[in-house]
């Protein structure tokens, strides 16, 4: 078993993945928000230039992308389970495998995450199309989800990680469904 010393730059490495949070200056659109998973924005909260079919793809893919944060969340909290169906229903591509990349370091590593994340979310932009794709950014508070070594109790978190990063993802149809197929934290950007 690697000591608790020895992990910390490969959990520092992991953390950038799952703990890094970010707000941006806000939404180039006045799109609407979400201020925590299962808020969804209203009518109200987009202005009049804002087209019904916009409004509906936005409040869709946040809709993707808290289900997404529940399985990653739930997943992490017991990384030697399998990972939630929820999971691979809500994500494609680069965020299912970074997210399942994630479960297996901390399994390797012999830590979990405890507690739950929060996010205050928006719309960036949204592109219609055969095939639409809705911009998400998020700032991630990381605050009350952290990583701990299962074995000793002992935090695994790395010095000096800030708990509020912005974290930017991509929403696009897939299979018929809402998923997100991108989802970068960027521990440089804290909000």
């Amino acid at each position: 078993m690697i000591s608790g010393h020895a992990c910390r730059p490969v959990l520092a490495a992991l953390l950038g993945a799952i703990v890094l949070v970010g707000c941006t200056e806000g939404p180039q659109d006045p799109l609407p928000t979400s201020t925590s998973p299962g808020i969804r924005p209203s009518a109200s909260s987009a202005t009049p230039t804002v087209s019904t079919t916009t409004l509906t793809e936005s409040v869709e893919a946040l809709a993707a992308y808290d289900r997404f944060w529940a399985a990653k969340v739930a997943s992490q909290a017991d990384p030697t389970k399998e990972p939630p169906k929820a999971l691979r229903a809500n994500a494609i591509d680069k965020a299912l495998s970074d997210a399942l990349a994630t479960v297996l370091l901390l399994r390797r590593n012999g830590v979990e995450m405890r507690g739950e994340p929060t996010h205050e979310t928006s719309v960036v932009s949204v592109a219609a199309g055969a095939r639409p794709e809705v911009a998400i950014t998020d700032c991630l508070d990381s605050t009350g989800w952290l990583p701990v070594f299962v074995a000793t109790g002992d935090s695994a978190l790395a010095p000096g990680q800030s708990p509020r990063v912005v974290v930017e993802s991509v929403a696009t149809i897939f299979d018929g469904r809402w998923v997100i197929k991108t989802s970068t934290a960027f521990r440089d950007r804290s909000c």
